[in-house]
């Protein structure tokens, strides 16, 4: 498909545009279609003002693949990055919107599939962030839904797919879902001048959907204790103090959910809901609970628990949260 934006025409000009320019090239409304984003288009027409020529080289030199045409005042269409360029006509037209459909990088992967379903994904995920090596792409049914940089902790969601809901999408689909590793050539190819995002907010609003957690709640209902590795990125805590909390123990110890639960006086619910994420994004690890430990009993540490609450309370006070 052929992108094209266009700019200083009303809606009218711009219908009438594209409908010319899918005539010239004998294009459907699939193969030629309109695009909001100077990222995502291939092709930027311009009415031909010295104010738009001047913005428009500016923006295109900054995204060579990206082709620039004028409409002049007879609305007659010329390369925009020559001078007094000669005329387009139909076949030229038809050349280079062909060649912007055969040359845009297809969004199905064709990579071999390296994890299937929530169990092995998550897996596969946690390996790769904590090697910080390689690229990958997630695909439902074969179309990429994410393409991830694990070199860079980046991410790009690829054109098409409805970014707002989609940690809520990802989850609903985990069991579907493909990871396909690819090099970082085709990561380029695939991303091509779209956004670089930071991948951790998206694994940790996908970890806080609660389906999916069965194998890791089993293991946790057993008394493995969560490590945490290294402290998250804040922009995935926001103000949730008690994940604060969670940190700040997690760090110092090991603790199972009814000993961080006890210690810290905050529902089991919420330190799964915790651990979920955390072990996701890859900053927790479990380790077993040792045989000849007993878990920590409620009634057995409410003093202290209380007591630390009490503290972390004060501390909250304090500073007016």
């Amino acid at each position: 498909m052929a992108r094209v934006l266009v700019v200083g025409s009303d809606m009218q000009g711009e219908r009438a545009l594209l409908q010319r320019l899918r005539s010239a090239a004998s294009l459907t409304a699939d193969g030629v279609s309109t695009c909001r984003d100077l990222d995502e288009c291939d092709l930027l027409v311009i009415r031909d003002t010295p104010a738009l020529r001047n913005a428009a080289l500016r923006m295109v030199r900054e995204r060579p693949r990206i082709q620039l045409w004028v409409e002049d005042q007879q609305g007659q269409l010329r390369d925009g990055e020559r001078s007094n360029g000669p005329v387009l006509d139909d076949a030229a037209i038809e050349h280079a919107l062909r060649h912007m459909v055969d040359s845009t990088p297809a969004s199905s992967i064709d990579e071999p599939c390296t994890a299937r379903g929530a169990k092995a994904i998550t897996r596969a995920l946690r390996e790769s962030l904590n090697a910080r090596q390689g690229h990958a792409v997630l695909a439902l049914d074969g179309a990429a839904q994410v393409l991830i940089d694990f070199v860079q902790d980046q991410m790009v969601v690829p054109a098409g797919v409805p970014a707002e809901h989609l940690a809520q999408d990802l989850s609903d689909s985990f069991e579907s879902l493909t990871l396909h590793g690819i090099s970082a050539r085709r990561y380029q190819e695939l991303a091509g001048e779209r956004t670089r995002q930071p991948l951790r907010p998206l694994l940790w609003q996908w970890g806080q959907r609660p389906d999916h957690w069965q194998d890791l709640d089993a293991r946790l209902q057993r008394h493995a204790r969560v490590k945490l590795l290294r402290w998250p990125d804040f922009r995935v805590l926001g103000r949730q103090h008690d994940s604060f909390r969670l940190c700040s123990l997690l760090l110092k110890r090991a603790c199972s959910v009814d000993e961080c639960a006890s210690l810290l006086d905050v529902p089991a619910d919420a330190v799964r809901s915790f651990v979920h994420p955390a072990y996701l994004c890859g900053y927790a690890a479990l380790e077993a609970m040792p045989q000849d430990v007993a878990p920590v009993r409620s009634t057995a540490a409410a003093g202290g628990g209380t007591l630390l609450a009490r503290m972390w309370r004060s501390v909250r006070q304090r500073s007016g949260a």
